[in-house]
């Protein structure tokens, strides 16, 4: 796997990257916050006073700081002092709205280190290897969740009962995929057996070029139904994957016609 190496194809991932993280603070910052039940340490914010862990303004206020600063940095302004900014202010963000978010969140993970490696490159670093550690980054996002219920479950993940269960607490009521899964158990096993394997295979998309669109392929009906039963918004992470795989495939393409 290859990425273009100009300045062009950096700067499009760095917005890319920039405003999928302002729009993911955006999403959480009007989230139900939860103010009863058993306290457990599940972040770094499980470290602070209760009144502090728990204060949904301050989630808000560190929330607003980032926005502030990640615009900032977006526009280059002071990018070296606002890339730092920006990553302890979504760290920071993150930690209490992992303490507080009744359900939890993992969608994060992946920008927290994308925005690491961005501020990383604001001070000259990872100039060679930028790319594929990116790449490493997004495509873990898949992989480690594929992998964790292989961990946990085993096969027996593949039972069709478990995504029914799930989809009909959490799933929305006029989806047309919820509706399949609950009427037919067959039908959640098929799901299950292509979620695993495209979550547990996601590595494939560092392989041969027609391999890599059967899973970019896959990926993007994976996110189809998610949406289209959870509008969990996970669509920035496909987002990402299509720049960093498909992207480049293209515009080498193009090139070679070109040529």
């Amino acid at each position: 796997m290859r990425w273009p190496s100009t300045k062009k194809y950096f700067n499009g991932f760095r917005i890319l990257t920039l405003l999928s993280s302002l729009a993911l603070m955006m999403d959480q910052i009007f989230i139900r916050w939860r103010m009863d039940g058993k306290i457990q340490i599940v972040s770094l914010a499980g470290f602070l006073p209760e009144p502090l862990m728990t204060s949904h303004l301050l989630f808000q206020a560190i929330s607003v700081l980032f926005l502030a600063s990640g615009l900032l940095w977006l526009f280059c302004i002071q990018p070296k002092w606002t890339s730092i900014l920006s990553v302890v202010l979504f760290i920071f963000s993150t930690s209490l709205y992992l303490q507080n978010e009744p359900f939890g969140d993992h969608r994060q993970s992946v920008f927290c280190f994308l925005l690491m490696i961005l501020a990383a490159r604001e001070f000259q670093l990872l100039k060679h290897y930028f790319f594929p550690v990116a790449a490493s980054i997004v495509v873990s996002f898949y992989f480690l969740a594929g992998w964790e219920k292989i961990f946990y479950s085993g096969l027996s993940w593949v039972n069709g009962t478990s995504l029914q269960v799930f989809v009909h607490y959490m799933g929305y009521g006029n989806s047309h995929l919820r509706h399949w899964i609950l009427q037919s158990a067959t039908v959640a096993k098929f799901l299950q057996a292509g979620i695993l394997i495209l979550e547990c295979g996601s590595i494939f998309l560092f392989g041969p070029r027609f391999l890599r669109w059967a899973w970019l392929i896959g990926l993007v009906g994976f996110h189809i139904g998610i949406e289209e039963i959870f509008a969990y918004r996970y669509f920035l992470h496909l987002f990402l994957v299509l720049y960093l795989f498909a992207l480049p495939d293209i515009l080498e393409r193009r090139h070679e016609k070109n040529a």
